[in-house]
């Protein structure tokens, strides 16, 4: 027990899966909503979803590749445990995005 206390600073990464999932909810139902709202043909609006999704997917990806290297931007390094739990909630995050959002595009776009 010899690690210095981990920064309060440094939890954000436990919320940034979390947090780009939260951006994607409400890009995709802004997005959603706006298409339906002017009437938007079906295909392109589709695909301009797919493409938010995954933007947002890759968003997740990315900051799941860089934590699970054990790369550590800050000025001391966070304990083993630590590392795992940010790794597995993003992991965490990208499933929830992924089961959330992915079987919306197969449904109608506008009723």
């Amino acid at each position: 027990m010899n690690e210095r206390p981990l920064a309060p600073m440094r939890l954000w990464w436990l919320a940034a899966g979390f947090t780009i999932w939260c951006l994607a909810v409400v890009i995709l139902y802004a997005l959603h909503a706006i298409g339906c709202g002017f009437g938007w043909p079906t295909g392109p609006l589709r695909v301009s979803l797919a493409i938010v999704l995954l933007l947002h997917l890759v968003a997740i990806g990315g900051l799941w590749r860089y934590r699970a290297a054990g790369r550590d931007p800050g000025p001391e390094r966070i304990s083993s445990f630590m590392h795992s739990v940010v790794v597995w909630t993003l992991i965490a995050a990208l499933a929830a995005t992924v089961i959330t959002f992915g079987p919306a595009l197969l449904l109608t776009t506008c009723l």
